[in-house]
Formats: C-alpha cells, sequence, structure tokens
C-alpha cells in the first residue's frame, strides 16, 4: 500500500517516471539554456546560509567571524589599479615633488609674514555707547525718598519750583536717574538709585533779535533760529512760534511772511521765509527740485568715517498729537532719504563734528542716519539711548549754511549762521574725558 501511495503522489506532482511530465522536462521547456538550474526543495540553504553557486568574497570576513562591537577590524586593501582595475586617469598632469614648490607638508604650519610697524588706525566702533556716567555733586541717592513721584521728588529737591514747572523741565531731558535721560515725571523712584538735576541757566523764551537777522533782500528773509522754538504754531494751547514773533516785526511794512521750509524745534539755524506770494512758489519750486543746498552742524557719539554716504527709504512707525517717529525700512509709503557728510574734527574719545549735507529734506532725516549708523546726535532722546557721557539740554543740530539760486534773478544767495554756544560748550567738556 505504501506504494501505491508514492506512485499516486509521483504522478499528482508530474514527477511520473513513465509518460508523465517531470519537473525538469517541464522547468527546461520555458527556460534559458544558459540559465543556472534552479536547485530542489530540499537542497535549497537555510536562512542565514550563503548557497554553494554563490561563492563569498574574500576579502570580506564572515558574519560569525566579524569582530564584536566596539572592536576595529582590518579594512581590507584597495585593489591595485594598474592590475587589471580601473585604468588610471591621462588627463591629469604628472605631478613631481620639484613641481610642488613651497607648498608645506601636511602638519606643517606655514610661516607668516612678518607684521608691519606702522602703526594703523583703528577701525570705528559700530556702536559707542560712550562712557560710563560720572554724577556730579548735586547728585542724590534715595533712601527714604523711595516710592515717590519723580515729579515730587524733583519739587522736594527745589522747592522754589512748582509741580507744573518741574513736569515741564523734566519733559525738557533736565534729569538723569543713573546716567540716563528720565522725562516721565509720574515714574516712581527706587532705593538706591542716584538721580541728578540740571536746571537751565537761562529761559527759553525767545523774543526777536534784529541780529539775528541773516538776510533781508530780494523777497528773502533769513533768521538764525535758536532751538527750542517752533517755526510754526503747533497745535498747543499756548504754542509760541517763529511765526509768531516774527509777524510784527515785518508785518509793518505791509509785507507777508511765508514760511518755505521748516526744522525741529531743537534744531537751530537757518530759517527762509518769503514775503512775496511769487517768491513764495520760486522757493518751494526749488526746495522740491532739490536745487537748495543746505548744510548742517553735528555732535555726534564716537568717530564715525571721515567721509560718507547714506541712503535709505524712511517709513513713519508711530504717530500721534505733536509727535511723529520714523526709521529706515520698506512700505507703500517710505520716502527716499540720502545724506552725505564729512568729518570735521574728532573730539577726544566719545565726540565728532560732521558736516553733513542732506541731499534730500526728509523728517528726522539726519538724526535717523546717524542713530542707525551707531552715532546718535548728542541730545537726541527720540532717536539715541539717552545715556550720553555729558549732558546737554538738546539735540545739537544747527543749519549752518543755505545755498539757492537768486529768485528774482542775479548773483546767488549763500546765506552763513555762527555755530550756538551749546556746541562750543559741549567741546570743552568732551575734550576732558
Amino acid at each position: 500500500p505504501d506504494a501505491r501511495l508514492a506512485g499516486e503522489r509521483d504522478e499528482v506532482n508530474g514527477r511520473g517516471a513513465q509518460g508523465g511530465r517531470g519537473a525538469g522536462a517541464g522547468a527546461d521547456r520555458g527556460r534559458r539554456p544558459d540559465a543556472r538550474p534552479r536547485p530542489e526543495t530540499h537542497e535549497r540553504p537555510q536562512r542565514g546560509q550563503r548557497p554553494d553557486s554563490r561563492p563569498a568574497r574574500s576579502d570580506r570576513p564572515d558574519r560569525r567571524e566579524r569582530p564584536a562591537r566596539g572592536e576595529r577590524s582590518e579594512r581590507p586593501q584597495p585593489r591595485d589599479r594598474s592590475e587589471g582595475g580601473r585604468p588610471e586617469r591621462r588627463d591629469r598632469p604628472f605631478r613631481s615633488d620639484s613641481d610642488r614648490g613651497d607648498r608645506p607638508e601636511r602638519g606643517e604650519r606655514p610661516e607668516r609674514p612678518e607684521r608691519s610697524t606702522e602703526r594703523k588706525r583703528p577701525r570705528s566702533r559700530t556702536n559707542d555707547k560712550g562712557v560710563i556716567w560720572h554724577p556730579g555733586p548735586e547728585a542724590r541717592v534715595v533712601r527714604a525718598e523711595q516710592g515717590m513721584k519723580l515729579a515730587q521728588f524733583f519739587v522736594h529737591v527745589h522747592k522754589h519750583l512748582s509741580g507744573r514747572a518741574a513736569r515741564r523741565l523734566l519733559e525738557e531731558g533736565c534729569c538723569r536717574i543713573n546716567g540716563r535721560i528720565e522725562t516721565f515725571g509720574s515714574r516712581e523712584i527706587r532705593l538706591g538709585e542716584i538721580i541728578e538735576f540740571f536746571l537751565p541757566h537761562e529761559s527759553h523764551e525767545h523774543t526777536f533779535d534784529r541780529r539775528r537777522v541773516l538776510h533781508d533782500a530780494d523777497g528773502v528773509i533769513a533768521y538764525d533760529k535758536p532751538a527750542w522754538l517752533p517755526v510754526t504754531p503747533t497745535e498747543g494751547p499756548k504754542s509760541w512760534s517763529l511765526l509768531d514773533i516774527l509777524k510784527p516785526e515785518f508785518a509793518r511794512d505791509g509785507r507777508l511772511l511765508i514760511p518755505v521750509h521748516r526744522l525741529d524745534a531743537d534744531t537751530s539755524g537757518i530759517v527762509l521765509m518769503a514775503t512775496e506770494e511769487r517768491v513764495a512758489r520760486i522757493l518751494e519750486e526749488q526746495f522740491h527740485d532739490h536745487v537748495v543746498k543746505k548744510q548742517y552742524l553735528a555732535l555726534v557719539r564716537g568717530h564715525p568715517r571721515d567721509t560718507g554716504s547714506r541712503r535709505s527709504y524712511l517709513v513713519k512707525v508711530e504717530s500721534r498729537k505733536g509727535f511723529e517717529k520714523w526709521q529706515s525700512g520698506r512700505g507703500a509709503d517710505a520716502r527716499e532719504a540720502v545724506t552725505t557728510w564729512t568729518v570735521e574734527e574728532r573730539i577726544g574719545s566719545y565726540a565728532s563734528r560732521v558736516l553733513v549735507e542732506p541731499e534730500t529734506g526728509r523728517y528726522h532725516q539726519v538724526r535717523i542716519h546717524f542713530s542707525e549708523m551707531g552715532h546718535p546726535l548728542y541730545g537726541d532722546r527720540l532717536y539715541g539711548d539717552r545715556q550720553d557721557p555729558i549732558h546737554v539740554s538738546r539735540h545739537l543740530l544747527h543749519a549752518s549754511r543755505v545755498m539757492l539760486p537768486n529768485p528774482k534773478g542775479g548773483r546767488d544767495l549763500d546765506i552763513r549762521s555762527r555755530t550756538p554756544r551749546e556746541f562750543t560748550e559741549a567741546e570743552e567738556q568732551l575734550r576732558k574725558l
């Protein structure tokens, strides 16, 4: 019975000896003559074993003979390309040891060239923070007064001041706390803070001064405006401007007084006004076409380059009643601003007097550009860090010269003004640092 069952199983599997299709016959019919014969089921290698027909690489150790993790095995040597391997590249020129020149060997450090004995000029600092503040003899250290409002403490120290006068002086920047200007009278003072007040030696109220009239002809009036005085009336209830001061003096002859350009309230220098409407239109066109050449004197922190130019686009970032702040950026309302400068004198280690020539007349252009270069104007509380090494009562920027064609024809106008006293006093203090 066992033999009969074995014969039937062979017929079903196609392995009959007589008249049936054997496995070899059926498989060899559709196989290429050069193909490797497929081993039988019982001859196939087990998982993890390599068949005899596929010899293992002689340069690779067997899996069972590989070193344990952490041990380093010897790497096989590369094949010699000259003996039946990859042919050598013939397009690369041969280099002998003599062709290498002065190329140092691997591991050797090349000799450095000798340094010049000439003293090089130090580079300008990117952002000059000035020196540490040295408080004066009138500085006060907060002890029992901690928790008081700054305006209240101001009145406590200077008893002749009223609360309104103290807040107005604080807004003008006459107080330093730990060397930094503080303008908010509602700020609470803390224990151990060093507070110093700077009262003005003279009043900032200005009256008409005939000596400040620099030009009065050809339908043009040039006036040397002092600081702390806006050109035109502001939105304040008790505003006092340069236009209000000049009108009574020049309106006696029936002449008009039309301002054709403006300066910041704390910026001093030349202001032009027209006495005729036709002259006013001509001057406005000249300013619009950048025909009028202006020069400013500025006292800046640190030492910028001797000469340079800066170009950017200014956008408004903050605006409220009577206040605007701009900076360089991008936007639909961006305005191009170009400023060139020349250093006239380096004053001590922490300041430079610079002659500035703005090619455009954008709002706060000079102050923004020098602040972004790391050299803010002395006394600039809006774009500076309020930590100048000396105390000044306003930003030191002065319109010193204006050159323009004569609106009525004839010789061109070249108007100049003298340097303010605030510049001279600040430079004397800076030379002592």
